[in-house]
């Protein structure tokens, strides 16, 4: 098994969102259309294929999180298990119908736009969090020699809580030893996000 990287966990977590919103609104609008236009029979191909993109771009997703576990995924033969894009007639709309991995692709084409929403959230705000805490002595120097000059941790409730016996110059460089642990643990923590997505992807997916 290979070692994950941090960078491709970062970019799995950063593309959850797109491809959230892109399978969100495939599904909900394919649904939406195909549904009504059933009695005149037009919205069971419309549906038929609905279905079949949504478990292809389920399975591509689960390629991609094997691909970064190691197990396979991109570099190895991955079995697919959609149905295809086209209409195959009556019989094959209702094989589709009856696999449980249909259903499974929809709750996935829906659930992924929230687990996208929280996934990006976190990809972006976790390090610019830590960076930013780690250039607080920067930034407290910045603070105070510009020309137009303030004391921007003269008064901080949380530092001044946490650090009672500094002043502000040295609560801004206690601060800055807090951030650059934080960034050295941010490639650790993305990584772990990655596998808990990982492990999302493939619980929705899993072949019965």
């Amino acid at each position: 098994m290979k070692k994950q990287n941090a960078l491709q966990s970062w970019s799995m977590l950063m593309l959850a969102l797109p491809k959230g919103i892109l399978t969100f609104v495939i599904v909900v609008t394919g649904i939406c259309v195909s549904l009504p236009l059933i009695i005149i029979w037009v919205g069971l191909p419309l549906l038929a294929l609905t279905l079949a993109v949504s478990q292809r771009m389920m399975s591509k997703e689960e390629a991609q999180v094997e691909a970064w576990l190691g197990n396979g995924g991109e570099d190895q033969p991955h079995p697919d298990h959609s149905a295809a894009l086209r209409w195959n007639g009556w019989s094959a709309l209702i094989s589709t119908l009856g696999q449980a991995r249909t259903y499974r692709a929809i709750i996935y084409s829906l659930a992924q736009l929230p687990i996208g929403i929280a996934c990006f959230t976190i990809a972006v705000v976790v390090p610019v969090t830590a960076f930013a805490v780690m250039l607080t002595p920067l930034a407290y120097k910045l603070s105070t020699e510009l020309p137009l000059s303030f004391d921007l941790y003269g008064y901080d409730p949380v530092l001044s809580f946490l650090f009672t016996d500094l002043d502000a110059s040295e609560r801004a460089w206690a601060a800055g030893g807090i951030g650059l642990v934080l960034v050295l643990l941010v490639p650790k923590f993305l990584k772990v996000m990655g596998r808990l997505y990982s492990a999302w992807v493939q619980s929705i997916a899993t072949h019965t």
